[in-house]
């Protein structure tokens, strides 16, 4: 039986603080009565740990341009 979008969704629904109504856990806003809420679900990333992921990723870009630039010569 194919599950429905709502049926889906139902685990990452919670209740707005001000209004009730069901807003999902990433929102930091309520689309309905515009209060501000905590997100449950995620968290921000440290700035360190985001600061050492994109040195990573700009060091693999770089070895993956430099075996492109090797490969067509």
């Amino acid at each position: 039986m194919a599950k429905t979008k709502h049926s889906l969704l139902k685990g990452h629904l919670v209740p707005c603080p001000q209004c009730g109504k069901d807003v999902l856990d990433h929102m930091t806003e309520c689309p309905f009565c515009h209060a501000s809420i905590k997100p449950t679900a995620y968290s921000p990333m440290d700035p360190a740990q985001i600061k050492k992921i994109r040195r990573t990723l700009t060091i693999i870009g770089m070895i993956i341009a430099l075996l492109v630039f090797l490969a067509t010569r």
